[in-house]
C-alpha cells in the first residue's frame, strides 16, 4: 500500500522493519547495494572532513566506510532499533556518533563541512523534504560538499521517486549550492554539491 504524500514515513516504520530482520534491505549482500556503497565513496572528493553529517545511517554499513574519510562523524536514523545494529558494527570507530533524530523536525545545531542524503529522500512528504533542503544548506559550511544518491524510479513503498528528491535539491539552489557532477547511472542518481564560499549561511532566515 502506498504511503500518504502528505505525511513523512513514521519512525515506528522503521522500528518494525528492524524488528523483523537485522538487515532488512540487503545493505551486506546485494549487489546494487554494494555497488551503490562504492560508487558513493569513489565519488567523494579527494579530501579529509572535519565535521561530517550522515542522514539515514541504516545499519551503519556505509558509515564504516565513510568514517575513514571523516575526523568527526555524526550519523543519525528515525529508527534505534537499527541504530543499534549501527553501534555494534562501528564500536571501534571513535570518530563515529550516532543518535536517533527525526529530519527535519529535528536537526543538528552544529554546522558541517561534508552532508550526506542518501536513499532516505523518498521516505519524506514533499513539504519535509522542502524543509530538509533549507536546514542542510543552513547547516552546511561554506565551501563544505552535499552528497545526495538516491534510486531512481518509483517504488511502491516510497512516498517520492528519486526523480524528485534531486530535482527538489536542485531546483533554485544556484546561489546556495555550485552543482559539481552526477555521474548518474541507470538506477542510481547521485548529485555532489558544494556550498558557495561567498554567501553567509543565514540566508534562509532571511528569506
Amino acid at each position: 500500500m502506498r504511503p500518504s504524500e502528505s505525511e513523512s514515513v513514521p519512525s515506528s516504520f522503521f522500528d518494525e522493519t528492524y524488528r523483523q530482520s537485522k538487515d532488512p534491505w540487503s545493505y551486506t549482500s546485494s549487489f546494487y547495494e554494494t555497488s551503490k556503497f562504492r560508487t558513493t565513496i569513489r565519488s567523494l572528493p579527494k579530501v579529509r572532513f572535519k565535521n561530517a553529517f550522515e542522514i539515514g545511517c541504516a545499519i551503519g554499513v556505509l558509515t564504516q566506510k565513510l568514517a575513514k574519510k571523516c575526523d568527526r562523524l555524526l550519523s543519525v536514523d528515525y529508527s534505534e532499533v537499527g541504530l543499534e545494529e549501527a553501534r555494534k558494527r562501528c564500536h571501534d570507530l571513535p570518530q563515529v556518533r550516532f543518535q536517533q533524530m527525526q529530519i527535519p523536525q529535528q536537526f543538528p545545531t552544529e554546522n558541517f563541512d561534508f552532508i550526506l542524503f542518501s536513499e532516505v529522500g523518498y521516505y519524506f512528504s514533499k513539504s519535509d523534504l522542502q524543509t530538509t533542503k533549507e536546514k542542510i544548506i543552513n547547516h552546511l559550511l561554506p565551501g563544505g560538499y552535499l552528497l545526495i544518491v538516491h534510486f531512481r524510479y518509483p517504488v511502491e513503498s516510497f512516498i517520492l521517486n528519486g526523480e524528485i528528491v534531486h530535482d527538489t535539491f536542485l531546483k533554485d539552489s544556484g546561489q546556495f549550492l555550485k552543482h559539481l557532477g552526477d555521474p548518474r547511472k541507470r538506477f542510481l542518481m547521485l548529485d555532489l554539491a558544494r556550498h558557495h564560499k561567498r554567501y553567509r549561511m543565514d540566508l534562509f532566515q532571511r528569506l
